[in-house]
């Protein structure tokens, strides 16, 4: 059974097998992660889940074992402070990932490693035993099933992510072989997510993070207490690969061989998640990279474009909604995301919110800045192409080019970015990520993360109470 190797795996993984570059990428990713849900807990869909739980659990359980909800200043909960947590994680589209796993891993793994490992203060090398364990297991399976996954209309975040928060879970629990096999089992058959969610314009995106790790938990304890769940729910007949993957007449159980994914248990480069740097769906920041070149060149002078064409792979130019109707809808419109790259820049949240307080998604608006972006999207096509899909998954190209009028250069401008801001090859440097947490907190105190550079000294309760001084 596949998932039994997967179970050895997790069971045996000791801190002291982790590489340095390991541990100092996912001390990275656990700043960036608190830096974007600190902030994200303020996102409407984050109140919204707060209230709802608080609204169904309070006062009506006498709970033990209680964890952190960031950025509250509360605790409940175990399942509670990891769904909201995950909510929170993924809302604001900062938060980090794998470019071939096709997942959204940090939004799953801290918000379940952190809500047992304050609750039952561990320490801070489990805690780090555990998050390495999830990042593994979340870039194994999610290399697995992709692209095809995605290509059905799945969120690998939900899916893949229940898996994921269930190894993490197992691991910190100490459950045995047996135990994380059942745990897993109960994961696959929670494991949901449609891409729909995404491209809808609706919440239920940052829901997937928060449900994965719920489910990831749940499933965990269950199978502690003795609970059983199917071993072969991955690879069986009926399981995750035949129903969520392939097609019946693609997949057959007795030919699709795991010896290779199994060589690389325990030799994934967690170094190879990305950092986002714009709250924008991963798919469009090539295309933004590359507006920003181009306007370095340009300046000010956007009023002069004539007419502006983004080519990209498929999945980008998918991302072509040119009429908006909310912040989510627009963290994955490809032409708003270039034509504010053009205008204002580099985008934060605050401006985000700033120009759909100017009426950004309104139908009229009295403030120039807004109706220069406007005035670009109608002036821009979204082109899939052939050679730069051929690139895709390995890179994510986008090339844009700029026609400017007669009264200013009467040229053409056109760049292109392979790999977007971020990426292993072209990485984010530590103090960058320091500044976007500023950026997204300036109010908080910066100094209480230096705790995280020695995590390996402290209990874990210890340090979740010195991030929330």
């Amino acid at each position: 059974m596949f998932l039994k190797n997967i179970s050895k795996f997790i069971s045996n993984y000791r801190y002291e097998k982790a590489t340095v570059e390991s541990i100092t990428t996912v001390k990275a990713a656990f700043l960036d992660f608190f830096g974007v849900t600190y902030r994200g807990s303020n996102e409407e869909a984050s109140n919204i889940a707060f209230n709802t739980v608080e609204e169904i659990f309070s006062g009506n359980l006498n709970y033990n074992l209680k964890a952190s909800i960031i950025g509250k200043n509360k605790k409940t909960d175990i399942l509670s402070a990891g769904f909201l947590n995950g909510v929170s994680a993924h809302v604001l589209e900062l938060d980090d990932g794998h470019r071939g796993a096709q997942i959204h891993l940090g939004a799953v793994i801290f918000p379940t490693a952190l809500a047992i490992s304050e609750s039952f203060d561990l320490s801070g090398k489990e805690f780090l035993e555990a998050v390495i364990v999830g990042y593994e297991v979340g870039i194994l399976l999610g290399k697995i099933v992709n692209p095809e996954h995605r290509n059905n209309g799945f969120h690998t975040t939900g899916t893949i992510g229940a898996f994921v928060a269930g190894a993490v879970a197992s691991k910190l629990l100490k459950l045995d072989d047996e135990q994380i096999l059942n745990a897993l089992g109960l994961c696959g058959t929670q494991s949901a997510g449609l891409l729909e969610s995404d491209h809808g314009g609706s919440m239920g995106k940052s829901l997937h993070a928060g449900k994965a790790v719920y489910n990831g938990i749940l499933s965990a304890f269950l199978a502690r207490n003795g609970f059983t769940g199917s071993g072969t729910i991955f690879e069986g007949n009926e399981g995750f690969l035949k129903t969520m993957v392939y097609s019946n007449t693609d997949y057959k159980p007795e030919e699709f061989s795991f010896e290779k994914a199994l060589k690389e248990i325990g030799r994934v480069r967690v170094r190879d998640i990305y950092f986002k740097k714009y709250p924008f769906c991963r798919h469009i920041h090539s295309s933004i990279d590359t507006a920003l070149k181009l306007k370095a060149s340009i300046g000010d002078e956007y009023d002069h474009i004539e007419n502006i064409a983004v080519k990209t792979y498929d999945v980008a130019a998918q991302h072509d909604n040119f009429d908006p109707k909310n912040v989510e809808e627009l963290k994955q419109s490809l032409p708003y995301a270039v034509a504010i790259s053009l205008v204002v820049g580099e985008v934060t949240v605050d401006d985000m919110n700033q120009l759909m307080e100017y009426g950004l998604l309104d139908n009229y608006s009295t403030v120039d800045t807004v109706n220069s972006i406007k005035n670009l999207v109608s002036k821009m096509i979204i082109l899939s192409d052939e050679k730069l899909n051929d690139l895709y998954p390995d890179k994510r190209p986008s090339n844009v080019i700029i026609k400017l009028d007669k009264a200013f250069r009467n040229g053409v401008f056109q760049n292109i970015t392979l790999l977007p801001k971020g990426d292993f090859e072209n990485p984010y440097q530590l103090s960058e990520l320091i500044d976007k947490f500023k950026s997204n907190n300036p109010l908080y105190d910066v100094r209480n993360l230096t705790v995280i550079d020695s995590l390996e000294e402290y209990s874990m309760k210890y340090v979740v109470q010195k991030l929330n001084e």
